[in-house]
């Protein structure tokens, strides 16, 4: 077939491509609009400028797309419009220019070839570029004489591009007009220092950021004077603590909790002192723990509690009274012969959870005490060694009734299993090898506990000789303090 080929200034001048250059008559007539372009996409890129990408149609090369017409609605809203007729090439990319600032604008491509227009793409927005929201939450904070901080919160719209900085404001005095303290401090923190003002001077601050596009509105102004001739810091001991409560953890055990003072009289809390039946039981916990487990009680009995806060100043005023009762202690009492043996177990727990936490109490103290001494000033030394006397005096005392209390419970026990056994003995429940061996389970605790205890009392012992000592190498060197000081005096 023939192929007919037309000069191009013949088909400029008849203004209509009636047969596509390089076609046959029949090959121009079985040609079809293409395909819609795909993957549209639409970036601003100015506040001005929104650049449109998109992928040519599926076959656009075999369909002879010689150009793309681009609509755009602006605002996202209503109607397209006609944007290009006809970009009259196919480059898949096209520079929308002449927005309008902060305008969101929607787009769809067609693809064009000598059959006509295709559908079109899928629809892509963006929105130009604007100036950023302004910042907010200005907060003004005297700092000293000379110095005020700010603080404040990013805009929630940075206008399509990254913040470069902010430029703040103040007003000296409070009164006039405002003028820049800085035009842009060239980075996104949201915090700032003014230095160099006056004592006792009010200061307004606004804040307003920046971006490639321009300068937000104002922030809020925030308010503050410089600090005048302070007052020297002043400590006190710190208020009671508030809201003790007790709570029943077990029938060896109660838990207390409370509120720390509301008022620490201007130092950091460095601990707590706990009283139970107006004995002190911990001196300092040496923590702001504001809980605290009381533990190797004796069941369903009732204790009562009062705690005070320390600080450097010193022990503030206690706190309410509160009052628990630790559970009941069930089982404790045979009824029959089959738990005996699992009985004498339970009394081998309780013995050993009794000294331990004895000893584990009396440890703290010690602890707490030296490093409590090994801190204060030589004036104090006298009232905490007395505290730490009383709180040592106070386990003793606590734990000698405790023991004692435990002493007669397991008595009670002895006496009714062996009344139980009697009369098992007669109904023939139990033959001569089983009473045998519980004699010889009942022996060996008795044994085992006088071991226990020995060997408890040594350690104890050995522990408060330890802080004695020391108690002692510190009314030594206290004294030689004072001698040295009195020598120095006597020299001047």
């Amino acid at each position: 077939m023939k192929t007919t080929a037309f000069p191009l200034a013949l088909i400029l001048l008849a203004g209509t491509l009636v047969v596509p250059l390089g076609f046959s008559q029949a090959q121009a007539s079985e040609l079809t609009v293409p395909n819609p372009p795909t993957n549209l996409n639409a970036t601003a890129v100015s506040s001005t400028q929104i650049n449109l990408s998109w992928a040519a149609p599926i076959n656009s090369t075999a369909d002879h797309v010689n150009g793309y017409k681009v609509e755009i609605r602006p605002f996202c809203l209503g109607s397209f419009s006609v944007l290009v007729a006809n970009t009259t090439n196919t480059t898949t990319a096209y520079s929308n220019t002449g927005l309008a600032e902060g305008i969101c604008y929607e787009y769809k491509v067609y693809a064009i070839n000598h059959a006509g227009t295709g559908n079109a793409s899928n629809i892509a927005s963006a929105t130009t570029w604007t100036v950023p929201s302004a910042p907010t939450s200005l907060v003004a904070t005297p700092l000293s004489q000379s110095q005020i901080n700010l603080s404040w919160i990013a805009p929630s719209n940075t206008g399509g591009t990254p913040l470069t900085g902010y430029k703040i404001e103040r007003r000296d005095s409070c009164a006039g007009s405002f003028s820049t303290l800085v035009a842009n401090t060239g980075n996104t923190s949201t915090t700032y220092s003014s230095r160099g003002l006056v004592n006792g001077t009010c200061y307004e601050y606004r804040v307003l950021a920046h971006n490639a596009v321009g300068i937000s509105l104002a922030s809020n102004s925030a308010i503050a004077t410089t600090l005048q001739n302070p007052a020297p810091h002043i400590t006190t001991p710190p208020n009671a603590p508030t809201g003790l409560n007790i709570i029943p953890l077990s029938n060896t055990a109660l838990k207390l909790t409370w509120n720390a003072p509301s008022n620490t009289g201007g130092a950091p809390i460095l601990g707590y002192k706990i009283q139970r039946n107006g004995t002190t039981i911990v001196n300092n916990t040496a923590n702001t723990k504001t809980s605290f487990t009381n533990s190797g009680l004796l069941a369903a009995h009732q204790e009562t509690y009062h705690v005070a806060a320390w600080n450097s100043a010193g022990l503030g005023p206690y706190s309410n009274n509160a009052t628990g009762t630790t559970k009941n202690q069930t089982g404790t009492i045979p009824t029959n012969i089959s738990n005996l043996g699992q009985l004498v177990s339970d009394f081998v727990h309780l013995r050993n959870e009794i000294l331990k936490q004895q000893r584990d109490d009396t440890l703290q103290v010690i602890r707490e005490c030296h490093e409590t001494l090994k801190n204060a000033s030589p004036a104090n030394r006298t009232q905490i060694k007395d505290d730490c006397k009383a709180a040592l005096k106070a386990i003793r005392e606590t734990y000698k009734d405790t023991r004692k209390q435990f002493k007669d419970q397991f008595k009670d026990f002895r006496e009714t299993a062996k009344s139980l056994i009697k009369e098992a003995k007669k109904l023939k429940e139990i033959d001569k090898e089983d009473v045998k061996a519980f004699k010889a389970d009942l022996k060996s605790f008795d044994n085992e506990t006088k071991k226990e205890e020995k060997i408890f009392k040594k350690e104890v012992k050995t522990e408060e000789k330890k802080f004695k000592k020391e108690l002692k190498e510190l009314k030594k060197e206290s004294k030689k303090a004072k001698k040295d000081k009195h020598h120095d005096e006597e020299d001047d």
